[in-house]
């Protein structure tokens, strides 16, 4: 059994062949009808003019001259090829070219009486030793009817010609065909194999290698730069990866530094039970902070897969964004610190309303943290037919422009952020929330001037 390579180019090249063959059987058969069909009226009309002829002749020379004509084209033409056949009314032979190849010559004697009563010609198509004749049935005179016929032998000659034209035009072109198919379909899978090579040198661990197309169409450029820009999206991600891998270390150090030090002063002096329970105090405040980073890190795992999907319910955001704004009230007096809200009633999202309300709380945190006193905290809620937009708008001390880019990144923390409490994991757990909301969240903010949070997400 022949098996056929099962490969994109081959197919193609297939394919293309395929279509090429049915294209020029398509040409040809109509080609060949055609012709057939002008081949076959144009002796149809020969045939009529023959009969006009025939009766100016009887005008001009009468029966005689008739029979003279066709003893004459009798001679000038092969007998096998045509006939001519004078009949009266009663379907008697009056005169006849010779008649020896034609024994089989069927008269019928209905269409005879048809044409004198009718006085209109009859065409008809009659096969003799499998040749095909194309005759005529017509009046020269009132009384006298002439048969005659033409052999369609030449007219099939040309025909088979055309037919072993086509045969031998198509022997010829299936090679062709194949071969250009095969070189287009080689140029167009080009950039795919490219990006194939690539990926395997990648799969070694080669991960700065990119994939170079050009004059491969838009459609094979359009996969390499998809191809490059998931690689670069790649690297990225392990770049920070190894980023936040560092930056774990680097805040878990401390507290780990911190609780050893309190264990080997506690093991090292000889205390008081009372100095025991602060060193215990201590050890299990530093122990809470690392629980709580290991905890935000997970959070901020889930919210990013969308692991919550089936706790998800229609939320009035609305009422949320209210109480979120009267529990931070209380802090914002303290530290004398405006909060003001300006809310659009009846907002509702499809939505987790547990890591809703801790993503309003991070940044409502942020605002009053980052904010010092007789500052101002506006939070404002608005609503279109098609998304609500949640804007947290501080005066405090910005965020400088060099690391706007990466305050939603895990533990990042500005440098002015490191005096405060938190492990910077906030602003990554909320956009991962926006997202997962099919949302997001945008920072516009300037240094000394204040930060705005925008939250858009989509409205149900």
């Amino acid at each position: 059994m022949i098996r056929f390579p099962n490969t994109l180019a081959f197919r193609l090249t297939f394919w293309y062949t395929l279509i090429v063959i049915v294209l020029i059987t398509i040409a040809f058969s109509a080609s060949y009808f055609s012709l057939k069909e002008t081949l076959h009226q144009n002796m149809k009309n020969d045939l009529a003019e023959g009969i006009a002829e025939f009766q100016s002749l009887y005008k001009n020379e009468g029966l005689a001259g008739i029979k003279q004509e066709i003893k004459r084209e009798e001679e000038s033409e092969e007998e096998q090829k045509s006939f001519s056949l004078l009949l009266d009314k009663n379907g008697t032979q009056i005169y006849s070219s010779n008649l020896s190849h034609w024994e089989l010559l069927p008269e019928n004697q209905k269409i005879i009486k048809q044409v004198f009563s009718t006085r209109k010609f009859v065409f008809q198509i009659t096969s003799i030793h499998g040749t095909e004749y194309k005759t005529i049935y017509d009046l020269i005179t009132p009384d006298i009817l002439l048969y005659t016929g033409e052999s369609t032998e030449e007219m099939q000659d040309i025909l088979a010609l055309l037919s072993s034209v086509f045969i031998g035009m198509l022997l010829l072109v299936i090679p062709i065909a194949f071969l250009i198919g095969w070189l287009m379909a080689g140029h167009a899978v080009k950039g795919i194999k490219e990006v194939s090579r690539i990926a395997s040198e990648i799969e070694k661990g080669k991960l700065d290698r990119r994939v170079s197309v050009s004059s491969q169409g838009d459609e094979i450029t359009q996969l390499a730069d998809t191809f490059n820009g998931m690689l670069d999206r790649i690297r990225t991600l392990i770049s920070e990866m190894k980023e936040m891998t560092d930056n774990i270390a680097h805040d878990l150090r401390s507290p780990l530094a911190r609780i050893r030090v309190i264990s080997e002063s506690t093991l090292s002096n000889d205390n008081t039970p009372q100095e025991f329970k602060s060193a215990a105090s201590d050890t299990i405040e530093e122990c809470d902070r690392l629980l709580q980073m290991i905890n935000s890190t997970l959070d901020v795992a889930e919210a990013e897969a969308d692991t919550f999907q089936a706790s998800k319910q229609r939320v009035n955001i609305s009422q949320l964004v209210q109480d979120a704004c009267e529990l931070f009230e209380a802090l914002s007096e303290q530290k004398g610190i405006k909060l003001v809200c300006r809310l659009e009633n009846s907002c509702y999202v499809h939505g987790n309303i547990q890591n809703l309300q801790r993503m309003l709380a991070n940044l409502l945190d942020n605002a009053i943290k980052y904010t010092s006193g007789n500052g101002r905290v506006d939070v404002i809620l608005t609503g279109t037919h098609q998304n609500i937009e949640i804007v947290v708008m501080d005066t405090g001390m910005g965020i400088p422009g060099n690391d706007q880019a990466r305050v939603f990144d895990r533990f990042f923390r500005c440098d002015q952020s490191r005096t405060h409490d938190g492990c910077g994991l906030g602003l990554s757990f909320s956009r991962a929330v926006a997202r997962s909301h099919g949302g997001d969240i945008y920072l516009n903010s300037s240094q000394d001037k204040g930060s705005c949070f925008t939250i858009k997400l989509p409205i149900t």
